[in-house]
């Protein structure tokens, strides 16, 4: 199982569209890697993780071609994860399209699609296949164990991923907040190979918990998924989901990571 990080940033990317704060004037003057799109990932060539405003730039940049894309999941229906608009063009009239595409995610994330693209989903040749904490579905050769999320609101349930295929297993924790203890019970002894986890807040309020994690409490979580057996004592863990507000550009991360 490879995994190729499309994004790194959060909802506004960095540096934000119209922002003049010191953070997005230094990562202009600096570019390279303090240049961020909105965070999704790609596993293999077959399976997108969240499906955001900057997917065709993604697609463009890492020579991606969507037409291999199998499937999607989705942690959560906000912005910056889900992009419905950019379906539509699945259309017939607007796109050849030949197959299906398979979605998994939650209620929300249906709901806003069939809104906002405008068109049913056998229009657009979408397979819905709802998610629901702690129940395992096969996804193509993937196996996905959801993971409730601390984020959202009181009426949307956020998804966390442990993504399985052969011996490797990946946990994928952005917009994650800090996981209620149930969560914590569904990773108690899995030995992951790798995981990746959200640091929004960054140095902006690094012990920060509630919806996102700061750059303290990405390593408290770090340290929680080691003692509960959630990681191997090799796994890679790598930190994601940075927003501009929290002021640390990527040489900075570096050393304090």
């Amino acid at each position: 199982m490879n995994i190729t990080i499309l994004g790194t940033a959060a909802a506004e990317a960095w540096p934000g569209l119209f922002c003049v704060c010191e953070a997005c004037v230094e990562a202009r003057r600096r570019g390279g890697r303090n240049l961020r799109r909105r965070t999704s990932y790609l596993i293999d060539d077959h399976t997108l993780v969240d499906f955001g405003p900057d997917i065709n730039g993604q697609c463009q940049a890492f020579g991606i071609d969507l037409a291999r894309v199998r499937r999607i999941l989705f942690t959560h229906s906000h912005h910056d994860h889900l992009e419905p608009g950019e379906l539509q063009w699945r259309r017939r009239g607007y796109s050849r399209v030949e197959d299906t595409l398979d979605l998994y995610g939650n209620a929300h994330v249906f709901a806003r699609i069939r809104r906002e693209s405008r068109h049913s989903f056998e229009d657009l040749g979408l397979v819905e296949h709802p998610l629901v904490p702690g129940q395992t579905v096969q996804a193509g050769p993937l196996q996905v164990l959801p993971i409730e999320a601390q984020h959202a609101d009181a009426e949307e349930t956020a998804l966390n991923f442990v993504i399985r295929q052969g011996e490797a297993g990946l946990l994928i924790a952005n917009d994650t907040g800090w996981w209620e203890e149930e969560s914590w019970e569904r990773v108690r002894g899995l030995e992951l190979s790798a995981a990746i986890i959200e640091c929004t807040y960054l140095h902006l309020d690094p012990d920060a918990r509630r919806y996102h994690l700061g750059a303290n409490a990405t390593l408290a979580f770090r340290d929680r998924l080691v003692r509960e057996k959630a990681l191997r004592d090799d796994a890679t863990v790598i930190t994601a989901h940075f927003s501009h507000n929290g002021g640390t550009l990527h040489e900075e991360l570096c050393e304090f990571f």
